[in-house]
């Protein structure tokens, strides 16, 4: 960056403006407002983004510009191709130019130019930084030119000046947006009684109501969970995100068995999204054998069935026509059960079996 430089009287008044409208700032817009303001004409710049960290962990900004949407509006799908990405992702919250990023490449060789060609810009020089704090990616801002002089020294340390202030912005507004989004989701999902887990595109967990953790660690052993969620489930998930094919529909439910017991899964979308990708609501209904597994585990197959013939309120008679045996034989497994659970009527075997 050369000597040290020190603000003009200009600069300092715009400073001090951005300082008390990015303390004030409650959204991404109002944060992209207040630089712009400030930076398109101090640097000359022809463009402005500015960048919030996505809520749900999934890769990539949610950005905020007016002019380069086109380009950035698939970022997370192609961003590890971005050489901007890959210069300001090793030296976080350093304002790097374009010369420093591409470190000799030539420029129309970057997929980045490639994409800024489709999307109908013309872009030619850049000044970007990533914002993290304690290793945790909050933000970016990027401002590129159209014209092939590039961006000043003077412009690059004025940016490289405000950048503290830009992350203090946009980690409060992650912040913010982290409750609103899963406030959003919680209300989404209250809808039904059912647990339910919801996981973004890449099948990692972004909130789940509260009996869902303990109800999927009955139902799996820990080595096919990862962070509470079934690994098989994570990549239905991403089987279902994928925009590229046809997607099955039987990927949108499974029923799990287990004994008598079962478990009915649906994966849908949900109705709160998040840079434009779904999240995905998985709910899971537990059908479990009313019977307590104690006594369950005492009976013969047959004893079973008889038991939920008396769980019905089933006559002897009826319970012969449904099994095909004899009144006889029904009454003979009737008392086998009373003795093997200790009780003496239908209406105490009934009361006491059932599950708590």
């Amino acid at each position: 960056m050369g000597k040290a430089r020190k603000f003009l009287s200009r600069e300092q008044a715009l400073v001090a403006e951005l300082k008390e409208a990015l303390g004030n700032a409650r959204t991404l817009e109002d944060v992209y407002e207040a630089l712009s303001r400030a930076l398109l004409s101090l640097c000359e710049a022809d463009h402005l983004a500015v960048g919030c960290a996505n809520p749900d962990g999934t890769a990539g900004l949610q950005w905020k510009t007016d002019t380069v949407h086109p380009l950035l509006k698939d970022y997370a799908e192609w961003v590890q191709e971005d050489f901007v990405f890959r210069a300001t992702v090793v030296q976080p919250n350093l304002v790097l130019s374009d010369d420093q990023m591409l470190r000799g490449q030539a420029l129309v060789e970057t997929e980045t130019f490639r994409r800024s060609q489709g999307a109908g810009l013309k872009l030619k020089r850049v000044l970007a930084s990533l914002l993290f704090t304690e290793q945790d990616l909050k933000g970016g801002i990027a401002m590129y030119r159209e014209s092939s002089r590039p961006f000043t020294l003077r412009a690059q340390w004025f940016l490289q000046q405000i950048i503290p202030y830009i992350s203090r912005a946009v980690a409060r507004l992650q912040e913010l947006y982290a409750v609103r989004f899963e406030r959003d989701l919680l209300k989404a999902i209250a809808m039904g009684a059912s647990p339910v887990l919801v996981l973004n595109s890449l099948g990692r967990k972004v909130v789940d109501t509260g009996p869902a953790i303990p109800l999927l660690e009955r139902w799996f052993p820990s080595h096919e969970l990862s962070d509470g969620v079934p690994r098989a489930w994570a990549e239905r998930v991403r089987a279902l995100s994928r925009f590229d094919v046809a997607v099955d529909p039987r990927l949108e439910s499974l029923t799990l068995e287990r004994g008598a017991d079962r478990l009915d899964v649906t994966f849908s979308p949900s109705t709160v999204s998040w840079g434009g990708r779904n999240l995905w609501q998985v709910r899971m209904h537990e059908r479990v054998h009313w019977l307590r597994p104690d006594w369950k585990e005492k009976l013969t197959a047959q004893e079973s069935r008889v038991a939920d013939c008396l769980h019905e309120g089933l006559a002897n008679k009826e319970i012969s026509s449904r099994l095909g045996c004899s009144v006889e034989t029904v009454k003979v497994h009737i008392k086998s059960l009373f003795e093997k659970t200790g009780t003496h009527s239908r209406g105490e075997f009934v009361a006491k079996g059932r599950r708590a």
